[in-house]
């Protein structure tokens, strides 16, 4: 499981690269698909670096802030599975329901103590 700056950043990898290909690009180039002022460029490479280490992509080669990467497998599932999530609904609860069973044991325990009190008395 990753935190939401990672996820944000492989998605942005996601964005970027192409089918299965190995793909050369630069620090600039992503965090110009990234919110303003929440990243920076070392930020940026330590979360590439994060994700080469969990195996989420692979780097053929890397020079000061500049990368070749590709998205392996389980990158591209995780990314799946995350859009997904976001297009799921969650259901409502519904709140009818806790109307429904009050009058119903309110109506019950009525009738509880009618019987009760002709039959038992």
């Amino acid at each position: 499981m990753l935190d939401k700056k990672t996820t944000t950043v492989l998605k942005s990898l996601g964005k970027l690269s192409q089918d299965n290909a190995y793909k050369v690009i630069t620090v600039e180039e992503i965090l110009n698909t990234l919110p303003p002022k929440v990243y920076d460029a070392d930020s940026v490479k330590q979360t590439v670096d994060y994700l080469c280490k969990q195996e989420y992509i692979v780097i053929k080669f890397e020079e000061d802030f500049t990368f070749c990467y590709s998205l392996l497998p389980k990158a591209r599932i995780y990314l799946e599975t995350e859009t997904e999530k976001g297009k799921t609904k969650k259901k409502k609860f519904p709140y009818w329901w806790f109307l429904l069973t009050g009058v119903i044991s309110g109506l019950m325990a009525f009738m509880a103590n009618v019987v009760f009190y002709y039959f038992v008395m």
